[in-house]
């Protein structure tokens, strides 16, 4: 999946939590940092809108699933956006180390 499709995917679930979580006011950015696993992204949107994590992680994969995301496909997301974090990370301390 190339990185088009995973900021169509990214803003896609976005927009769909956004329209099913009434007060849930995430930015792209903290959206991106709590795709690092399925436990932050939960946890975020437990604490944005307040409801219990139980009723959060059904809701999202409820979401997920009209957006035809799966757990795997979620979780590639997140590697994929990990490893981009990663490298630009490195990246940008080797400019500054040297």
């Amino acid at each position: 999946m190339d990185k088009d499709m995973i900021q169509g995917k990214l803003t896609e679930l976005s927009g769909a939590l956004k329209q099913n979580f009434g007060n849930l006011n995430l930015s792209e950015d903290e959206l991106k940092k709590a795709m690092t696993s399925p436990d932050e992204f939960v946890s975020l949107v437990s604490q944005k809108t307040g409801l219990p994590k139980e009723e959060t992680s059904k809701k999202v994969h409820q979401v997920m699933d009209t957006l035809h995301i799966d757990d795997a496909m979620a979780k590639g997301f997140m590697a994929k956006i990990g490893d981009k974090v990663e490298s630009k990370f490195e990246q940008i301390k080797n400019k500054f180390s040297h």
